[in-house]
């Protein structure tokens, strides 16, 4: 392609340049691929390599090859797009594009490098918790942990894969620590137990509590927990195709999947044994096979998914390795809370079914943002989150009242202005934990009481340097519930301050001697629901939008609207005001 275009590029001094830098970006290209190709030919040479063997042979390669791809990258910004023949403007346009993509996965895959050593086993055996999460019954990390399992992995090969038959519940009985559980989950439970672990929307804190109960029911430790969604079997089935239950005569489509599943699991005859769970450990053996077995034409579709999936947390991922934990953050594939600076406005809502069975199937939830400014810089924000129940009354598991405990998480330092719309459960239907329980340290530790609004029952808590706000929202099937949260922010918007405002974002709101203000909005997505979300950011009528940028974004005399969003993963919305 560049090539071609190259070669019909007119001769004039004004193309010059840009013809040269087309040639020199696809020689560039060609060498950073003789490296990679190199690389991929000698891990494949011998056979009896293992596969961190052949990660290894590819990644040196591969960052041999980088620079080459780099310097073609800055090749191509000097290209001007009015200099090509017009109708190649659009190819180069896109092959720009991606390429530019290209090579943002080629760095970090290079910067995986000695993590994927450490997380496929190539520095020793590692042993792996996998937890299967239900977001059916929605929980704080993506639903109910309802099945998990352990596996051995060295040198990239899955030495074991243990699925307990009787799920997470296998571990009651052993487990030699009783500790009191968040007060919420009283309603399902006077003890804290590892089904219930995962109580806390920042993954990597969820996860070591995971690994806790774990050590404490089985005496074992493990280097790392993966957190997998029941919707990655959809993705995974709709690639590979339909799989077969032989045993028990059924065909599992991306389609059927999760119910066929579930409903074994609730009127199969192995629940009857205590071994709900038994089709998991089934099914497990053919899933190994085939990825041990995958042919190359599978792979790229498969390794897609994955990102996707990773990207959208529904695969979350925490390794005790300082260092390997540090770079699946860096990629955001950790599910842990995002840091805000001191002046960005943010907002979290996690969910937390108790009681309400499988009926988050049927919940379609909307959060509504709003931001407005006063004159003297006070920014009010009022959070809305209707909860709309599309279920029959009476249908099992998923027609059931959905009862969900719901927490908002917005900037430390927060003030609740006012709340409203909660319902809560009956009072009497809350277990009384044993005096002799011991309280949980890392419960203490993470979720520090603020307050108690009385006049809504809203309890308010810091967690993760943020300001919490919980309170109870139940829905009955076919109805719709609303429940709405107003509080100040605790900075304003118009500080004074000797910033130019073409410095970059140090601050989301700067007045500069230019009148100018910077507002930033980070929404983040708790795993296992895709919430619809909109905001309005309304500034004083003195004020008007000269910039933004963000998804589903758009500007208004004095602020901005942000609609249709579906809230799939992590978002950023950013706006720069100047006075009239």
């Amino acid at each position: 392609v560049l090539q071609k275009i190259a070669s019909i590029v007119p001769l004039l001094s004004n193309e010059v340049k840009s013809r040269q830098n087309l040639i020199t970006a696809g020689q560039k290209i060609a060498l950073g691929n003789t490296y990679l190709l190199k690389g991929l030919s000698d891990s494949q040479a011998n056979t009896n390599l293992t596969l961190t063997d052949r990660l290894a042979i590819i990644l040196v390669h591969l960052k041999a090859s980088l620079p080459n791809y780099e310097q073609a990258l800055e090749d191509f910004k000097k290209v001007e797009i009015d200099s090509l023949p017009f109708e190649y403007q659009k190819d180069f346009e896109d092959f720009r594009t991606l390429f530019t993509s290209l090579v943002s996965d080629f760095k970090n895959l290079s910067a995986l490098g000695s993590s994927l050593q450490e997380i496929f086993g190539g520095k020793g055996t590692r042993r792996y918790l996998l937890v299967f999460q239900n977001p059916y019954e929605i929980r704080p990390t993506g639903g109910f942990m309802g099945s998990f399992a352990i596996m051995d992995i060295k040198d990239g090969k899955i030495l074991k894969i243990d699925v307990p038959p009787g799920g997470s519940y296998d571990l009651q009985g052993q487990l030699n620590e009783f500790v009191e559980p968040p007060s919420p989950l009283l309603l399902s439970n006077k003890r804290w137990e590892f089904q219930d672990s995962n109580w806390f929307p920042d993954f990597p804190t969820s996860a070591d509590k995971m690994l806790w109960f774990y050590q404490h029911a089985r005496d074992y430790t493990a280097d790392g927990v993966i957190a997998i969604n029941a919707t990655v079997l959809e993705r995974l089935l709709s690639i590979i195709g339909p799989i077969m239950d032989t045993k028990r005569g059924l065909s599992l489509t991306s389609e059927n999947a999760l119910t066929t599943i579930q409903q074994v699991v609730e009127e199969g005859p192995e629940k009857k044994e205590q071994k709900p769970k038994q089709i998991l450990a089934d099914l497990a053996p053919q899933f190994i096979e085939y990825f041990q077995n995958i042919q190359p034409s599978a792979a790229m579709p498969i390794l897609v998914s994955l990102e996707e999936a990773l990207t959208q947390k529904e695969i979350q991922a925490y390794f005790t390795d300082p260092a390997t934990e540090a770079t699946v953050q860096s990629l955001g594939w950790g599910g842990q809370i995002l840091p805000n600076k001191e002046f960005q406005d943010y907002v979290l809502a996690v969910n937390a079914n108790i009681q309400g069975q499988k009926s988050d199937a049927q919940i379609k939830q909307t959060i509504v943002h709003q931001a407005v400014v006063a004159e003297d810089g006070t920014i009010t924000d009022t959070v809305l989150i209707r909860r709309e129940h599309t279920g029959t009354a009476g249908e099992k598991l998923y027609g059931q009242t959905n009862i969900d405990f719901i927490r908002l998480y917005v900037p430390l330092g927060s003030e609740l202005i006012s709340a409203g719309g909660f319902t809560w459960p009956n009072e009497s239907s809350f277990r009384a934990p044993e005096t002799y329980y011991k309280k949980d340290l890392t419960l203490q530790q993470t979720e520090k009481e603020l307050g108690f609004d009385r006049e809504s029952g809203t309890r308010i808590t810091s967690e993760f340097s943020k300001t919490v706000f919980g309170n109870w929202i139940i829905t009955e099937p076919g109805e719709t519930s609303e429940v709405q949260f107003t509080y100040k922010l605790p900075f304003k918007a118009m500080v004074v301050q000797n910033t130019n405002p073409t410095d970059g974002w140090k601050n989301i709101f700067i007045t500069t001697e230019n009148k100018l203000v910077r507002y930033q909005l980070i929404a983040q997505k708790q795993s296992g629901i895709n919430s619809a979300f909109e905001s309005q950011i309304v500034f004083p009528n003195s004020w008007e939008p000269i910039w933004r940028e963000g998804e589903n974004m758009k500007t208004a005399s004095n602020g901005a609207t942000i609609t249709d969003v579906d809230l799939k993963k992590d978002l950023v919305w950013s706006l720069i005001m100047k006075s009239k």
